[in-house]
């Protein structure tokens, strides 16, 4: 068969030439090469590649593959990896819509010929002795978006599917010196209107490629079907094989061995799936549990001799969905889980076993349990380490078609696909067969998943036959039914995204036949993660809640050089790519370097059992009456010793009130409405008035559900406070009181009064009250502003742990924490690092010329207090679209505040923090602190 342009835009021909999919197993030759896990029937052909980068097909050297072809011109790339991340083509990131669309008026399955590059690969190799002479065959594990193949000038085959291996026999056309391998990659294609998910869109051969022989016996492919029995201690194994080569007269043995070595079983086995194997006395696999039996298949030829040795890993559990619920083991299972995409901030999707292993620490320090592989299946690694590590996947097809119903946010399917179209059926049921092939013996896969976003119709009913017939061991996942219910018996469970608690309650309190998953949840988009309490409290409350899956794991970002030279970390749009979606990929628990965000305790502690959750707030509530016990004798003190304490010297000028006392130093500005001078110990700790704290740089969230439009008059309140007047209240030798008044021309009739309180013993009272007023928009914080002359070198405070909100801090655990005043690797700057519940914090300034540090302390008065120290202020937090656009202020930001607005996570483009955790400006709110000067 001669390869053929036209194949790119027919759905109907999405593979010629390629083997049928198998099984992920691998197979050595002897128990030496099993011991070492080295498989010498495998030739790696990673590695520097030459190649050519074309804008179109037009323009591509189009007999590149011809032997003699003059191949002069072409430049080189590494393998495996993007094309546009090693300077070839566009980069670009796209949510819902199509990577063309306001470019190309198409329609499916059509492409811009003028627009659509074509990648030319070119790999030249010596056969490895050890596969000469033996059927040769070539796996491509991932090329993005449909590939032709040659070798030594011979046409191989043709794929589509990005996301699934793809193999191909090279027995007639490899020869054992001087091989021309080439692959022609097409990043445009039909299967681009079924790969629309949202991620930056590349292409290439970003995933391995590796020759591999089969001996002369060779199970090409192996399914354990592995179960366990209702006792939960009886496993069950009925393998079947499907052997290639000189099969006849052949005979497989397996033998069976749990953790320890222990033979349970070892005996022949039928290939063709008759026989049962039932191993009494197993371990239930299951998340706390994962544990893992040896399976190993040696296969004889006709001789008796050994010729291939199959080993695979696999536990024993037993899934099902009775009675309304989702059941493991025969015990209801919570889904603790998050998205995940692949990512790595170098090299995209071209990631590495070393970011995997990370990522899955990173699981199990979170209490992650589950994982969803959005929305493609994953390198076999993953699937790997989550059958060890005990974390339960939904495998998810690759499919998306987001784009060809869903039209700024309306559902508009008229030229849906695949929809019920007939010339897209059997492609899209053959990714769900490539997936469930090579997955299907992977303990871990309690879901097959039919994709994601992609509408519902017969073609995608199709899938989920296909897996309800060939699997009735696992169970069907697809979200897409419940934007067209016609098709509602696709998936097994309720499958929504993003659901409010109330509407969830709504459903679940009808008693529906299915259980209820949120397959994504709390959209982590930068200062995000609020309320998560309120999921997990209806599993609590409903057994029909199962759980759900965090949207995401990592911010999609690239490294990039920016305009000045510098080493930053770019999203959407920073490539010079249109159209795009911007920051709407960076959503993720990890920063895309892997660190964690702050958010991520707030996981921690939900995603942990409930038993330890009410532990860890037992031992924050025993640290923090500690803590204020603490507090109130050290003030008592203080109390007493303020008796003994010297006078104050009050000295009163035209435009300042001066205080002074033994070791500190007050200076009253009547012009700048607050102390203009704060020294404690001959160190000057002010650098302008303070001021009220009345608008924080807007999260993303904000910015979505509309708050930041709604109440931008804070902002202008915030930043142009008016002082309306001041009053001394007293002013003797033992106390001096002032108080200031202000108002606000962008919010009238709201008003604040801030009153300081200086006393003989060296303390500062502040204390802050608001006034409400009807008719004006919601709060984002209340609180006293202050900014250090010069940075602060280190902060330390009583209270709970990292960066926590109202609706984000029963994660934090209550004691004494010290940082450095930063601002957390937000990919857009906003409100950040607040810390709730605080007792007391300390400022430290150090400089190279001081022995030690001087430091000043700030303590609650009556109730804890929130309170930030940036080194920016919200005005310039909320100007910045990049962290690199901030300047070096040398300066830091203190904001203590009495009341927060919390940060919400439902989802970021339109639903409201939830109302206990807003701040009604029609209310009024105070705030009480002490500055410990003496």
């Amino acid at each position: 068969m001669q390869p053929d342009l036209n194949w790119l835009v027919d759905p109907e021909v999405f593979a010629v030439g390629r083997l049928p999919a198998h099984s992920d197993h691998r197979w050595y030759q002897t128990e030496a090469e099993l011991a070492q896990k080295t498989m010498t029937l495998r030739q790696s052909l990673d590695g520097e590649w030459q190649f050519a980068y074309s804008p179109n097909p037009a323009a591509r050297p189009a007999d590149f593959w011809r032997e003699e072809a003059d191949r002069s011109a072409f430049g080189r790339i590494q393998v495996p990896g993007h094309v546009e991340l090693q300077g070839y083509g566009q980069i670009q990131y796209i949510n819902t819509m199509y990577p063309w669309d306001g470019r190309s008026g198409l329609r499916p399955p059509q492409i811009d010929w003028n627009d659509a590059p074509v990648s030319s690969y070119v790999r030249r190799f010596d056969l490895d002795p050890a596969l000469a002479g033996k059927r040769v065959c070539i796996c491509l594990e991932g090329v993005e978006q449909a590939f032709y193949l040659w070798l030594n000038g011979k046409f191989i085959g043709y794929s589509e599917d990005s996301f699934t291996p793809a193999h191909f026999d090279l027995t007639e056309a490899i020869r054992p010196k001087d091989n021309l391998l080439c692959v022609e990659v097409h990043k445009r294609s039909s299967a681009g209107w079924l790969e629309d998910q949202d991620f930056f869109r590349f292409s290439g051969i970003f995933r391995p490629v590796y020759l591999y022989a089969k001996p002369e016996v060779h199970v090409e492919d192996l399914w354990l079907r592995a179960g366990l029995a209702g006792d939960n201690t009886t496993g069950a194994l009925a393998p079947r094989l499907r052997l290639s080569g000189a099969s006849e007269g052949a005979a497989v043995e397996c033998r069976v061995s749990d953790p320890a070595g222990r033979v349970l079983f070892e005996g022949p086995v039928d290939p063709s799936g008759s026989t049962d194997i039932r191993l009494p006395g197993v371990q239930a696999w299951d998340h706390e549990h994962p544990v893992l039996y040896s399976v190993l298949f040696t296969v004889k030829n006709a001789a008796g001799r050994v010729v291939e040795l199959v080993p695979y890993a696999t536990g024993f559990r037993r899934f099902e969905l009775k009675n309304g619920l989702l059941l493991l083991n025969g015990k209801r299972v919570m889904f603790n889980g998050v998205n995940r995409h692949e990512w790595n901030p170098e090299r995209g999707r071209a990631i590495t076993g070393e970011d995997m292993d990370r990522a899955m620490g990173t699981f199990r320090r979170a209490n992650i349990n589950a994982v969803r592989t959005c929305h493609y299946p994953d390198q076999s690694r993953w699937y790997d380490l989550c059958d060890e590590n005990g974390i339960y996947m939904i495998d998810e097809t690759n499919l998306e078609s987001h784009g060809s119903w869903q039209k700024l946010g309306a559902v508009e399917p008229s030229w849906n696909v695949p929809g019920s179209l007939p010339q897209w059926k059997e492609c899209v049921v053959d990714r769900a067969r490539s997936m469930f092939e090579r997955d299907k013996n992977h303990t871990a896969i309690l879901f097959w998943s039919c994709g994601n976003e992609s509408y519902a119709g017969e073609d995608i009913l199709a899938m989920s036959e296909f897996f309800h017939e060939n699997d009735p061991g696992r169970l069907v996942h697809y979200e897409g039914v419940f934007h067209n219910r016609e098709f509602d018996q696709i998936s097994d469970v309720e499958s929504r995204m993003y659901a409010t608690p109330q509407d969830i309650r709504e459903y679940l309190a009808a008693k529906p036949a299915k259980p209820f998953l949120l397959c994504e949840y709390m959209h982590d988009m930068g200062n995000s993660l609020g309320g998560m309490e309120s999921y997990i409290q209806l599993g609590e409350e409903f057994d029909q809640y199962q759980g759900g899956f965090i949207w995401d794991y990592m911010d999609q970002a690239l490294w990039r050089t920016d305009s000045l030279g510098r080493r930053v970390l770019g999203y959407g749009g920073d490539f010079g790519e249109r159209p795009t979606d911007y920051n709407f990929s960076a959503n993720g628990i990890v920063f895309a370097d892997g660190s964690e965000k702050p958010a991520i305790q707030e996981v921690r502690y939900w995603y942990s059992t409930p038993e330890q959750r009410a532990a860890h707030d037992e031992q924050n509530r025993r640290a923090a009456e500690q803590s204020a016990r603490q507090l109130a004798a050290e003030q008592q003190e203080r109390a007493s010793r303020a008796e003994a304490a010297p006078d104050l010297t009050v000295i009163e000028g035209d435009v300042n009130l001066g205080v002074q006392g033994k070791d500190f130093e007050v200076l009253f500005s009547y012009v700048e409405a607050g102390p203009v001078s704060l020294v404690s110990k001959g160190v000057q700790w002010l650098y302008r008035a303070p001021r009220p704290a009345l608008w924080r740089a807007s999260t993303e969230n904000d910015i979505g559900n509309g708050f930041a439009a709604k109440s931008a008059a804070w902002m202008a309140a915030d930043a142009f406070a008016r002082c309306t007047g001041w009053t001394v209240r007293e002013k003797g030798p033992r106390k001096v009181e002032i108080a200031y008044a202000f108002a606000f021309a962008a919010v009238p009739g709201a008003r604040v009064e801030i009153v300081y309180t200086v006393d003989a013993a060296g303390t500062l009272r502040v204390k802050a009250e608001f006034t409400g007023a009807p008719g004006l928009p919601e709060l984002p914080v209340f609180g006293v502003r202050l900014v250090l002359p010069e940075p602060a070198s280190a902060i330390g405070w009583t209270g709970l742990s990292g960066e926590t909100y109202p609706d984000r801090k029963k994660g934090g655990v209550f004691g004494r924490h010290t940082e450095i005043p930063h601002i957390p690797d937000y990919l857009v700057p906003q409100d950040c690092g607040v810390h709730m519940d605080t007792h007391r914090f300390t400022l430290e300034r150090r400089t190279a010329d001081q022995a030690d540090a001087t430091r000043l302390e700030v303590c609650m008065e009556g109730k804890p207090f929130a309170f930030s120290a940036l080194p920016y202020t919200a005005q310039e937090l909320q100007n910045a679209d990049h962290r690199e656009q901030l300047p070096a202020t040398g300066r830091t930001v203190v904001t203590v505040m009495g009341a927060v607005r919390g940060v919400g996570g439902i989802d970021s483009w339109g639903a409201d923090v939830e109302p206990a955790y807003r701040l009604s400006a029609e209310q009024d709110y105070r705030l009480e602190f002490a500055v410990q000067l003496g």
